[in-house]
């Protein structure tokens, strides 16, 4: 297909992300106005976490969980040696693809995949590893956290909702006298696999912060930050009701 065809089909499309196009204009996006804050919000954050923490990323790899249509991989791809984006929908993958073909990004790839069932494979590990608006999708959120420490070499940046209380305190285990410590909890909800932006399943487990910290000090992240949020910034962040959290091992 030749560029000019791509570039139609891009303009032609309407999309989850409102990406800058090399003839200035921009995709038309169905995701309402208030909402789209949230996009360039992640985004800023990311470039400030690769500036800060990974001078050295135009050496390294880097791994997009639920990559989505493309919109953080290809912000990856702009810091990165070597990008990778792990992503469920056939659709978002061609989707995603296409828009790297119109950017001409050379090294970007995109692999599908079930990131709840995916098994760990030595052989596929990254030096930052990305999870933006993925965990409060899931209903196996344990495994794929796991997983994405697996593939963790040294950085990752996560991004979730939360649930909104942190709990702890002491439960039964077998006998009054044996008790174990409540590390935090999680929320079940609902949630809609048929929709481009849903998990891979109609439930999902919404973490509390004590209950992410915790999972990723057990899977072996020494240095967690919970980044702070400014009163501009898109208004989930400044309730506390989303976070961003960077880990390094």
């Amino acid at each position: 297909m030749l560029e000019d065809e791509k570039l139609d089909q891009v303009k032609n499309r309407t999309w989850f992300y409102q990406f800058d196009l090399p003839d200035g204009s921009q995709t038309t996006t169905d995701v309402p106005p208030a909402v789209l804050p949230i996009h360039i919000a992640r985004r800023d954050k990311l470039r400030r976490i690769i500036k800060q923490y990974v001078p050295d990323s135009g050496d390294l790899i880097a791994y997009d969980f639920a990559s989505h249509e493309g919109y953080y991989a290809i912000e990856l791809a702009r810091h990165f040696k070597q990008v990778r984006g792990f992503e469920i929908r056939q659709q978002s993958l061609e989707a995603a693809q296409l828009i790297t073909d119109v950017l001409k990004l050379r090294n970007l790839e995109y692999c599908r995949a079930d990131l709840q069932v995916m098994q760990y494979d030595p052989s596929q590990t990254a030096d930052f590893v990305l999870l933006y608006g993925l965990i409060y999708h899931l209903e196996n959120p344990v495994h794929t956290l796991r997983l994405a420490s697996q593939m963790t070499r040294k950085h990752i940046l996560i991004e979730t909702q939360i649930f909104p209380y942190d709990m702890s305190g002491l439960i039964e285990d077998g006998a009054y006298s044996n008790q174990r410590r409540v590390e935090g909890v999680f929320g079940l909800v609902p949630d809609y696999a048929a929709r481009r932006e849903g998990g891979s399943t109609d439930i999902a487990l919404v973490p509390s912060l004590n209950a992410l910290l915790f999972l990723m000090r057990e899977f072996g992240f020494a240095t967690i930050q919970v980044l702070p949020s400014g009163e501009d910034e898109y208004e989930q962040f400044t309730r506390r009701m989303r976070v961003l959290i960077y880990g390094q091992k």
